[in-house]
């Protein structure tokens, strides 16, 4: 979703490796690194685009997934939902096109 804005509204960000420094408002994380979530506190949201639920971050903190339209996606996405709504995340739906942006 970077990628497919305009030329002039380009979202900041970088690809996270050890001794990255965290200084752009988007941080890209591969699942490897996912047991630092921690060092990632000073930010406000996390897109969680890994097959595993993201449930060990500060509470204040947005995790925000998307569902794509295809039954096993649909599947991994509903098992994600159970295991955030049995932490207590608060769950709220959007639907997305591409007139919401």
């Amino acid at each position: 979703m970077l990628w497919t804005f305009t030329q002039n509204s380009f979202l900041p960000h970088k690809i996270f490796e050890p001794n990255t420094e965290l200084d752009t408002p988007i941080m890209l994380l591969s699942e490897k690194y996912l047991d630092n979530l921690m060092m990632f506190n000073d930010y406000k949201s996390i897109i969680n685009n890994c097959e595993d639920p993201i449930t060990k971050v500060k509470t204040d903190i947005e995790v925000h997934e998307f569902v794509e339209d295809f039954e096993e996606k649909k599947v991994v996405s509903r098992t994600k939902y159970t295991i955030y709504k049995k932490n207590n995340f608060v769950m709220n739906y959007r639907e997305y096109n591409e007139q919401t942006i």
